[in-house]
This record gives C-alpha cells, structure tokens and sequence, in this order.
C-alpha cells in the first residue's frame, strides 16, 4: 500500500510541476505585417521602441487590453494584438516561372480611366473605340455608304451587266 501512495504522490506532484510550467511559459507571437512598431507604452501615440518586421518571434511578458507586452532586444513594449499571431505568417508562393519576356507577352493590361469610364456610362467596346480615336475604321466612310442607295431598276440594269 505505501508503493501506491508513492507511486500516486510521485504522479501528483508530475502533474503539478507540467502545470506551474506550462502557466510560466512566455507566449510566443509572430509578426504578421510588413512592420510592427514596439510602443513604450500601450498607446499608438507612445515613443518608438523598436521595429519588428514580418516573421519575427516575439515573446509575450503580458497583455493589457488590445496590446501585448513585448520584451525586445531587452527593452520591453508594446506591440498591437492585430499586428500578431501565435503562428508564423505563410510564405508567399508565386506560380509565374516564366522569365520576363514570356511574362509581359501575356500580361493583361489595366484599361485607361477613360475606357473604365466609358463602360460604366454603359458605352459598348466598339463605341469606346469609335469616341476615342484608338480605332482605325473610317465611320464617317461608313455613314456615308449606309447613306447610299441604288433603285431597284438600278440594281437590274446592273445585274444584266451593264452600267448604272
């Protein structure tokens, strides 16, 4: 019977210290943005501490409210709770591997403010290109051909092969 109360009193007193342990244990939070400010205190107006850029871990020594407290390079602050995360920020994966040349051939091009314009006024592509010039169909030919009429006895003295 004394083993088992050994055997207990020694598993109690592992389960407490893990406890006391884990409850000391510094949080550890990432720099999420580009940059962190560390505020000497927990106000965006605060002096400039340091500045943390993304990626970098920073060991929490407590909170006050929406900031965490911050011990960095052995000066303590504040950092703003939104700026971190208790993960590491994702890498940026690209899928472009193409070289430069191959890339710009494909590239879809931002349209001009007036084209962005002339689509929210509800103007068709073939209006926009007419308004703006760009295009090089002649529509003042065009208008003048739509214009052009040919009589129906036109039509056969021309059909019949001769002349009008």
């Amino acid at each position: 019977m004394n083993t088992f109360r050994m055997l207990f009193a020694v598993a109690v007193l592992a389960v407490m210290l893990t406890i006391a342990h884990l409850a000391s244990a510094q949080e550890v939070y990432y720099v999420q943005s580009v940059k962190a400010k560390i505020l000497s205190n927990p106000s965006f107006k605060a002096s400039v501490v340091g500045e943390a850029s993304r990626g970098t871990r920073l060991n929490a020594i407590g909170k006050d409210g929406s900031w965490v407290k911050v011990n960095y390079y052995g000066k303590d602050g504040y950092v703003a709770a939104i700026l971190l995360s208790s993960s590491p920020p994702m890498a940026k994966h690209t899928m472009i591997k193409a070289g430069d040349s191959d890339f710009q051939q494909g590239v879809r091009r931002r349209a001009s403010t007036y084209t962005s314009a002339a689509a929210a006024r509800g103007l068709a592509a073939d209006d926009r290109r007419r308004l703006s010039g760009d295009d090089k169909i002649d529509y003042d030919g065009l208008d003048r051909i739509e214009k052009f009429t040919v009589s129906e006895a036109e039509l056969t003295k021309f059909m019949e092969g001769g002349k009008i």
